[in-house]
């Protein structure tokens, strides 16, 4: 389904003044000139159970509508699942283009204002979410922290024990996490003292874990083959954003498959530097590692000459495998789980 969006138009100034008169302005100013270093201007536009979207307003130049006065931009920001139903786990939409008409129409309300056709109307993010069901608790934490030895070339990586793995990109950010327990943390107390069975929804998603991918304006470029760093509304569909969707997830998937950073306790060491080295130099690496362990790498550093501890750290990096002492030496069971063998939560 299609989870937060922004899109942005370009609108005249009287547009722009009324929502501008109607919103949060924040200026920064530099009190030796009294020169405004910047400006923000932003409204918080709230839905059902407190969800809320960003509506904001400003000089055109900030898209390149034009390089000069008189040209002003609106930018909509905001998931459409959420600010109506309040949670965003499932019984989505998909359709991109009802949903940005919808989010226009009920800002047209609201302000009192017209706002362009949506063939004016321009794509600078958009997320696709997937939840999968896995049962109970145990198996998403289980299958999260199988993930924490994972390593993504050219992407920052934040791994949260239990809840989730963030890896941002350029051109995209994939997310993977668990739904109750993100739920708990952001959302649950906007539902307090409302109509809406937390038990009932907690329970429903309580096995739930969320496979997100958050495409970015770059790549909404590559996709339309656009020039003028603009990508129309229409001009994109969700089969385009879940084939990215696929794509993204399929190549984490491979790097968690075969990358030899992914270390789920002593078997998996012992069973790769088998596969690389000759016994006898398994045997001295698999006891180096083990220390290393158990002891603390400073402790083996201690006990042993300096060109063999460097020796055997080097053939351990080339063997990519972690040292680091981030998880206790017992082994760790964890959950198996492939989500194109899934079927998606409806």
């Amino acid at each position: 389904m299609i989870d937060t969006i922004k899109i942005y138009s370009e609108i005249s100034k009287e547009v722009c003044d009324i929502i501008y008169n109607n919103s949060i302005v924040k200026l920064a100013v530099n009190n030796n000139n009294n020169q405004t270093l910047y400006e923000i201007t932003n409204d918080h536009l709230q839905g059902s159970f407190d969800s809320r979207l960003s509506v904001r307003v400003g000089s055109g130049v900030k898209y390149g509508f034009s390089t000069k006065e008189g040209s002003y931009y609106i930018e909509i920001e905001g998931s459409y699942h959420k600010w109506v139903l309040g949670y965003n786990s499932h019984h989505g939409y998909c359709d991109l283009q009802f949903i940005c008409e919808s989010l226009i129409r009920n800002i047209e309300i609201i302000y009192d204002i017209d706002l362009p056709r949506l063939d004016k109307w321009y794509l600078q993010r958009v997320d696709i979410a997937i939840c999968f069901e896995l049962q109970n608790q145990e198996n998403v934490r289980s299958y999260i922290n199988s993930l924490s030895r994972c390593n993504y070339p050219r992407r920052n990586i934040k791994f949260y024990s239990d809840e989730s793995l963030y890896l941002s990109g350029t051109t995209t950010t994939l997310k993977i996490y668990n739904k109750l327990l993100e739920f708990q943390k952001h959302d649950i107390k906007r539902f307090k003292n409302r109509d809406f069975n937390i038990d009932n929804y907690t329970n429903e998603i309580n096995g739930f874990i969320r496979f997100e991918c958050e495409i970015k304006k770059k790549k909404l470029l590559d996709l339309t083959n656009s020039n003028n760093s603009l990508v129309l509304v229409n001009s994109l569909k969700y089969d385009d954003f879940k084939k990215v969707w696929c794509d993204e997830f399929m190549k984490l998937l491979k790097v968690i498959e075969n990358d030899l950073e992914i270390v789920r306790g002593r078997e998996a060491v012992l069973k790769r530097l088998q596969e690389i080295y000759k016994p006898r130099l398994v045997n001295v690496l698999y006891n180096f590692y083990c220390s290393i362990q158990l002891n603390g790498i400073e402790d083996v550093k201690s006990f042993m000459s300096s060109s063999t501890f460097y020796r055997n750290l080097s053939y351990l990096e080339q063997a990519s495998i972690d040292i680091s002492q981030s998880y206790k030496i017992e082994e760790i069971p964890y959950f198996s789980f492939n989500p194109f063998n899934y079927k998606e939560v409806a």
